[in-house]
Order: C-alpha cells, then sequence, then structure tokens
C-alpha cells in the first residue's frame, strides 16, 4: 500500500540514500559511469529539512521509501545569494526507486510538492534536471513544466536545464 506524506528531519538519511541509487541507476542506465562522490548528502538533507519554508513529500510503500521531492524557498543566482526570490519554490531531490519506475510515483509526489507550495504561498516553482534524464523531462513537462531555456553544469560537469511552472490553482 502506498502512503504520500511530508517527510521528517530524522528520514535525511533514508532520503539521501534513496536518491544515491536512483540517481546511480540512472546514470548506469545511460553508461555514464558512477555517481560523484557527495560529502555527507544525509547531512545536506537534514540541514535543508530543518531550515525554514522547506520540505519534502516521500511517498512510503510497505515501509520502505519509493519517491521523494525535496522543496524550499528560492535563493537568488541560483542559490550562490541569501537572498529569497519572493514567490518562487525551488525543487531539488526528485528520486523514484529504480525497482517503482514506471508506476507514477513520480508524479504523485512531485503533484503533492506542488499543492504544498500553494498552500505554503508560492506562485511558481523551478528545478533543474539533467539532459540526459529523458524520463523526469517527459514527467515534469506532463505536469506543466516548461523549459526556460536555462542550462548549466553540475557539480560533476553534466549539462542540466531548468524548467519552471506556475502553481496557481488552476494548474
Amino acid at each position: 500500500m502506498l502512503n504520500t506524506r511530508t517527510a521528517s528531519v530524522s528520514e535525511s538519511t533514508a532520503i539521501a540514500e534513496l536518491w544515491t541509487v536512483a540517481n546511480t541507476a540512472r546514470r548506469a542506465a545511460l553508461d555514464l559511469g558512477p555517481v560523484a562522490e557527495a560529502d555527507d548528502d544525509s547531512r545536506a538533507v537534514r540541514l535543508r529539512l530543518g531550515a525554514p519554508r522547506t520540505f519534502a513529500f516521500v511517498v512510503e510503500e510497505d515501509g520502505r521509501l519509493v519517491a521523494i521531492a525535496l522543496a524550499m524557498q528560492a535563493l537568488a543566482q541560483d542559490g550562490a545569494s541569501p537572498v529569497p526570490v519572493p514567490g518562487l519554490l525551488h525543487v531539488s531531490m526528485v528520486a523514484v526507486h529504480p525497482d517503482a519506475w514506471g508506476r507514477h510515483l513520480g508524479a504523485l509526489v512531485l503533484e503533492s510538492t506542488q499543492r504544498e507550495g500553494r498552500k505554503r504561498g508560492f506562485t511558481s516553482a523551478q528545478l533543474w534536471t539533467h539532459e540526459t534524464n529523458r524520463r523526469a523531462q517527459r514527467l515534469y513537462e506532463r505536469l506543466g513544466w516548461t523549459v526556460s531555456g536555462r542550462t548549466k553544469a553540475d557539480d560533476s560537469g553534466e549539462p542540466i536545464r531548468h524548467y519552471v511552472r506556475p502553481l496557481d490553482d488552476g494548474q
């Protein structure tokens, strides 16, 4: 049975582990090599979840996390500045366990995140995804996200593209 709910800070390690498993599987499927080692993903998730205006949704099945999405107040200069961008929600770490790919759990967790963002007063949202992640791109576009035209490289040098979406009640 599936349970969609907000995550707690105590689940930081499980969230980081799911993110790593999904990202490793995505890279392996594309023959991109191993995931770049992060200093401490669970610590980073714990810090993010503990910050004001940050939340995460998870989908749990039989006591195991199978999908996640982390969301927070967007900051200017793509997070390099401490200045909040009014009304803009930044969505990060959208991931589904590879065993659950194709079951629409990414849509479930992302729609929950979008609804919660609206409830919290955000009027639009943004996210970045890898240029090679066609599965995620199809999901985002199906849910009304559009490519902004911005691109850059992530911390490991892999190209990523920027998506945006209004969070008004009609969408």
